[in-house]
């Protein structure tokens, strides 16, 4: 004898996967509730984290980024390195001095993040106390960029009005050499981890809490490292490869400025030379040597900063303890040996 279905059993069914879906619905509205409730009073209580106020770049001319004209901001490492001010002016350079009235007796210093004052008050800058050390105006075109950028701050200088025949170069050596020129090579897609990390560092002031307090809590970090959540500075560095073609494409990319203007070209020394077993080393250092005298070949005035960074045996006690840029330290001994070098 067979039994029948009951024609309520659909509805019961029914019924019950709405009851669930309403569950769901609340428990994640409560929870976007509280993490908003959250969020805002981390915001209120601890205005320090509050990512609107942390400098970005991220003001478009041609293919650079510059800082949008008018921000005072602050940039901030949440290992406590460094918490300074950040100050653009009109042009979306972080100066105080005007580059559309530089004339041919001022010095132009371009570069990348380093230059640009990454973690240092603008004044403790290298070109700052260049400035201060030789008696001449000296104007940052600085944002984090390569040598194809270095051209292009240039000629967005030379557009604004500049007359300065005076250029600084300064090279980094961890990641400035490339096959210039050549079309882009397709690299691995984005990291998913690496932009959910930036999306929350530029909108949530309850992450940056949770991350600073990580970083700055020893037993937490140890677990956050061992997790592969955190990099240590030093094992985060990027590692050069002895190419002759790369070295040549780079030397000639500055060739091409170097015939525009009087320039100095400074090498800031990758990392990777105190850094690494000796095979790491000895490839960093043979790129290093090789790249000076490809400059050297094309008649480029270059200044080497490896051995004044080395003269006190500690090269990396110049860099921030959990970043890669210079610290004040490092800025001054930079300024000192360029404007010895210039006075020559």
């Amino acid at each position: 004898m067979s039994v029948e279905a009951s024609p309520q059993m659909p509805r019961v069914e029914t019924g019950r996967k709405r009851r669930s879906a309403l569950s769901i619905l609340a428990v994640l509205i409560g929870l976007v509730a509280g993490f908003g409730l959250a969020e805002g009073l981390t915001r209120l209580l601890f205005p320090a984290f509050d990512p609107s106020g942390r400098f970005e770049f991220t003001y478009p001319v041609g293919s650079l980024l510059l800082g949008k004209p008018g921000t005072e901001a602050r940039q901030v490492k949440n290992t406590g390195d460094y918490d300074v001010a950040v100050h653009i002016n009109s042009h979306g350079l972080r100066d105080a001095n005007d580059v559309a009235t530089a004339g041919s007796d001022d010095i132009l210093v371009v570069g990348d993040s380093f230059t640009w004052g990454w973690g240092v008050e603008a004044q403790d800058r290298f070109s700052d106390q260049l400035q201060i050390l030789t008696g001449r105006r000296t104007f940052n075109l600085s944002t984090p960029t390569d040598i194809d950028g270095y051209a292009a701050l240039l000629d967005y200088a030379r557009k604004l009005g500049s007359r300065a025949g005076r250029v600084v170069i300064a090279i980094c050596m961890e990641n400035d050499l490339h096959l210039y020129g050549d079309a882009p090579q397709g690299g691995p897609p984005p990291d998913s981890g690496s932009a959910l990390k930036e999306w929350l560092a530029g909108h949530s002031a309850l992450y940056l809490l949770a991350v600073t307090t990580v970083q700055q809590t020893p037993w937490l970090r140890d677990l956050a490292v061992k997790a592969g959540l955190i990099v240590p500075n030093l094992e985060g560095i990027a590692k050069n490869d002895y190419d002759p073609a790369i070295i040549d494409s780079s030397a000639n990319h500055l060739k091409e400025i170097a015939e525009q203007y009087r320039t100095l070209v400074v090498l800031i020394p990758s990392r990777a030379l105190w850094v690494g077993n000796s095979r790491s080393r000895a490839i960093e250092d043979r790129v290093h040597t090789a790249f000076i005298v490809a400059l050297q070949r094309r008649g480029i005035d270059v200044l080497d900063l490896q051995p004044v960074l080395e003269a006190q045996l500690a090269p990396l006690a110049y860099h921030f303890a959990n970043d890669g840029h210079w610290n004040v330290r490092g800025h001054a001994l930079a300024a000192r040996a360029i404007s010895q070098h210039l006075a020559r």
